[in-house]
């Protein structure tokens, strides 16, 4: 009890007053973006990309003089870089900040209120854009579709999500789903995506991941094995799956080996990447409101086969920050030119 009474004012809790006294929302893991695809930069618009078969085979006993040269050629195939304009503007306004909000010190000078932005602040604006730029590049990069729709529409697409988010290319995933339609994608089918529910979706099989990890990796075409960074992609639905599975069977501690203080999985010698990227994407942007599109997928290729490409002669992340004392306002523009590539169909095998 106090002999002063403070019913009449609002007394506010003390707000944390720096950054390290916050924690903020947490960002899903991302895999690099190198750690998944091989990045190819300065590639301008409309650059061809040639292919280059063998000879086929050659080599019989020999006939004595006056050989007649044999009717082959090198076959030549081609693909081609035609990345696309992104683009996005954040805007921030200091003063809408809310004044009692102490995480952020405003300025002392009234004219500095609005384009003063404290360090800190403009740090995690920053940090937060980075975040989005990387988000997007992933999304597109695995997910773009040219020809999106929403589900009420006919495609797979959220209602409500806004399809150019995804059509500006067609990315890895749609190019893996005409290649297999084609027949030139060897494909593994995994049950549970046929599944009529959330709940039956994800009641995987207790060994679903090391068995289409055994199949992709003996059906993929044995020239694959002769590129560098060959690599398992996953969702985290399957890589649970199999930790699971090596965990009933007592072998986890087969799972991972240190490297430089980070674990590293891998099956048969071959490096896994754990793609929680797609997990989170099919998740929000591909729901029907009763299951999701193909939750659990894995592919085997080379990263390089799986390149993606920006014109850009550094990389993808820079951005530009201004204040523009018109709008008294802070505002972040990104563009980066972004396009992907499935490149050679023999070298890639896929389960979904």
């Amino acid at each position: 009890m106090s002999v002063i009474n403070l019913a009449g004012l609002n007394i506010n809790p003390v707000e944390a007053t720096s950054l390290n006294e916050v924690v903020f929302e947490k960002t899903m893991a991302k895999p690099m973006i190198a750690e998944a695809h091989g990045v190819r930069t300065g590639i301008q618009m409309n650059t061809f990309i040639p292919f280059f078969g063998l000879l086929p085979a050659l080599g019989t006993l020999s006939a004595g003089c006056g050989k007649i040269p044999a009717a082959v050629t090198i076959p030549t195939t081609q693909k081609q870089w035609t990345p696309r304009l992104i683009d996005f503007r954040l805007s921030h306004c200091q003063n809408n900040v809310n004044q009692d909000f102490k995480l952020w010190k405003r300025a002392a000078s009234a004219l500095d209120t609005w384009s003063k932005v404290a360090n800190e602040q403009l740090a995690f604006i920053g940090d937060r854009t980075t975040e989005a730029l990387t988000e997007a590049i992933l999304r597109l990069s695995s997910f773009g579709d040219a020809a999106a729709l929403n589900v009420a529409g006919g495609g797979v697409i959220t209602n409500g999500v806004n399809v150019n988010l995804f059509t500006p290319f067609n990315g890895i995933w749609q190019q893996i789903f005409v290649g297999v339609g084609a027949g030139t994608i060897r494909r593994v089918a995994i049950a549970e995506n046929g599944g009529a529910t959330y709940a039956a979706q994800g009641a995987l099989a207790a060994n679903v991941a090391l068995a289409t990890m055994r199949a992709l990796y003996e059906q993929i075409d044995p020239r694959a094995f002769q590129f560098g960074g060959l690599k398992f992609e996953m969702t985290r639905s399957l890589f649970n799956n199999w930790m699971a599975f090596l965990e009933d069977s007592s072998l986890a501690f087969t799972l991972d080996r240190a490297e430089q203080g980070a674990s590293k999985y891998s099956y048969r010698g071959l490096p896994i990447v754990i793609r929680d990227d797609w997990d989170r994407n099919i998740r929000v942007f591909q729901d029907n409101g009763v299951t999701w599109n193909l939750p659990h997928r894995m592919i085997l290729t080379p990263i390089d086969n799986v390149p993606v490409a920006t014109s850009e002669e550094g990389d993808f992340s820079k951005f530009n920050v201004f204040f523009d004392n018109l709008t008294e306002s802070l505002y972040i523009d990104v563009a980066f030119y972004l396009d992907a590539k499935m490149l050679e169909e023999y070298a890639i095998a896929v389960a979904y």
